[in-house]
């Protein structure tokens, strides 16, 4: 009877063992392989990566000797939104459902990621397959809040919004450590503090910024997202700022006060 039981158990903890590799390592019907290098436990894991997330991801690229291509471990993680096509669409999907620290290895088909285009900087041919290792450094889950427009004409919209009861708000007089992203109507990219790794810093209410953003970031809390689009009156007018702006252009902002200090604290 004892030998029996054994061979049992023996059975049952080859398929638990064979049911847990498969969610550590699977392969899609497309042709995407993950597999989990570095998984984290349930109870440490305390949200999962889903579309519409910023996240914040280590990589590196190989080819399929095993080559490195690129990579940023060791260096500023690499910032985009979840599932926004921002990245190859293996990477959107081989980032989705990841805890924070997990770290995967990837093959991404070619019709997955550069397609029949390749990506010429890189030496990546057509249909060239990928093969990555990749780590979710963070998560950011925006908190949408209210959208309005000022008597100015000035429109805006919060996308990540502050619990008043945690809010520090912004006054006159006080110095904002402001990001940003500027585009045209069009679309066209203009500017951002992103690229030069550093906020930008002015005093509200001073004269230091246009006059539209200094209204559209009146009463904002510390911590707080919004798009704003500014008419040209409250920003450079008939003139514009050439040769990126021409006059009479409305601007559109994305911005964060990732710092607050009040008047008072200097």
């Amino acid at each position: 009877m004892g030998k029996y039981l054994i061979v049992a158990l023996t059975i049952l903890a080859t398929f638990a063992n064979a049911e847990e590799e498969q969610k550590l390592n699977w392969k899609e019907d497309d042709g995407l392989e993950i597999k989990i290098i570095k998984p984290i436990k349930a109870e440490k894991c305390k949200v999962k990566s889903q579309a519409g997330d910023v996240v914040d991801q280590f990589y590196k690229l190989s080819d399929k000797d095993g080559k490195e291509i690129g990579s940023n471990f060791g260096k500023k993680p690499y910032t985009f939104t979840l599932g926004k096509g921002q990245v190859i669409e293996g990477m959107d999907r081989a980032m989705t459902g990841m805890c924070i620290g997990e770290k995967r290895k990837v093959v991404i088909p070619g019709k997955l990621g550069f397609g029949d285009k390749g990506r010429e900087r890189d030496a990546i041919g057509e249909d060239q397959t990928l093969y990555y290792t990749v780590q979710l450094v963070d998560i950011f889950r925006a908190v949408p809040g209210d959208k309005w427009t000022t008597d100015e004409g000035i429109v805006i919209e919060v996308t990540h919004k502050i619990d008043e009861k945690d809010c520090k708000k912004s006054k006159t007089g006080d110095t904002l450590h402001q990001q940003y992203v500027l585009h045209l109507e069009d679309g066209t990219f203009v500017d951002s503090s992103f690229s030069r790794n550093a906020p930008f810093i002015f005093r509200l209410n001073k004269g230091e910024v246009i006059k539209g953003m200094d209204i559209a970031m009146t009463d904002m809390c510390e911590g707080e997202r919004r798009k704003v689009i500014i008419p040209s009156e409250f920003g450079y007018g008939d003139d514009g700022r050439p040769p990126q702006i021409p006059g009479k252009s409305r601007l559109y902002f994305d911005i964060t006060l990732e710092k607050l200090v009040k008047k008072d604290e200097l």
